[in-house]
């Protein structure tokens, strides 16, 4: 074990330090003492297990995270509250608002890119780095009278999370003949593919899919512009499987059907 203690300040609930005045069966103080004795660190991190455990979640969930809000901010179609719109628009239908918190947290879940993949432990006992990411991924900034003080990945995940609704997708330990039911489903159960990766799934060309798009065979449930101005279109992997199976039965009945007078 760690001789050392959690830099976040982490404490051990219902355990005290000797000289605590606020605690134990005589205190009848009104303020009470939940617990103040530290928490050890982790070995050879700065951080309890904690903190750790939760650090590592939350950036593991980092790529589904910033799709479901790039998904509800979709640059394609608004531009920011606090901003003049920039670029073509109708006169007739101009450009819906971000919400301006989509446009705040998403300057903070771009910082962090970089660090969806990292093996956080190779970091966790660098100060500066394990300071900056408690900041940014666990640190939280209550909302008060609507506004907020910063954003991290714990807020966006508290306030958006990375669910989207569905009622066709089953889960995998769902009873087969069971009547699927409008409800959350996280994106891991039926991920969102873009349409390159699309085609490698239903092994076709990425024209072919683009094709499914054109014919509303298959439907695009987000897009956003990529760094290099790119606009990604992103499709159900459900709906791709469902698509490609339709479009290799109609191959079947084709190849095989009888010629009309033979």
């Amino acid at each position: 074990m760690s001789d050392r203690h959690c830099i976040r300040g982490c404490v051990r609930p219902g355990e005290h330090y000797a000289a605590c005045q606020f605690s134990g069966p005589d205190y009848l103080g009104a303020f009470r003492c939940d617990g103040c004795a530290p928490r050890e660190c982790r070995d050879g991190s700065l951080i309890c297990d904690r903190c750790f455990g939760r650090m590592r979640a939350l950036l593991a969930d980092g790529p589904d995270l910033i799709g479901r809000v790039r998904s509800l901010a979709d640059p394609m179609k608004a531009t920011p509250t606090d901003k003049a719109p920039g670029g073509r628009s109708s006169a007739s239908e101009p450009p819906a608002p971000i919400d301006a918190d989509l446009v705040d947290a998403l300057a903070v879940l771009n910082r962090l890119e970089p660090w969806w993949h990292v093996t956080l432990s190779d970091y966790s006992n660098d100060l500066e780095v394990i300071t900056w990411l408690g900041e940014v991924v666990l640190d939280r900034h209550p909302e008060i009278a609507g506004e907020r003080d910063g954003w991290s990945v714990a807020d966006a995940m508290a306030k958006w999370g990375v669910e989207r609704r569905t009622d066709v997708h089953v889960f995998p330990d769902e009873d087969p003949g069971h009547e699927p039911e409008s409800a959350p489903v996280r994106e891991w159960y039926d991920p969102l593919l873009t349409l390159e990766q699309a085609a490698k799934r239903a092994k076709v060309s990425q024209r072919q899919t683009r094709r499914w798009v054109e014919k509303d065979e298959l439907t695009v449930v987000a897009q956003h512009r990529g760094p290099r101005g790119t606009v990604m279109k992103y499709v159900y992997a459900s709906a791709v499987d469902s698509v490609a199976a339709k479009m290799r039965d109609r191959q079947e009945s084709t190849r095989f059907a009888t010629p009309q007078g033979g």
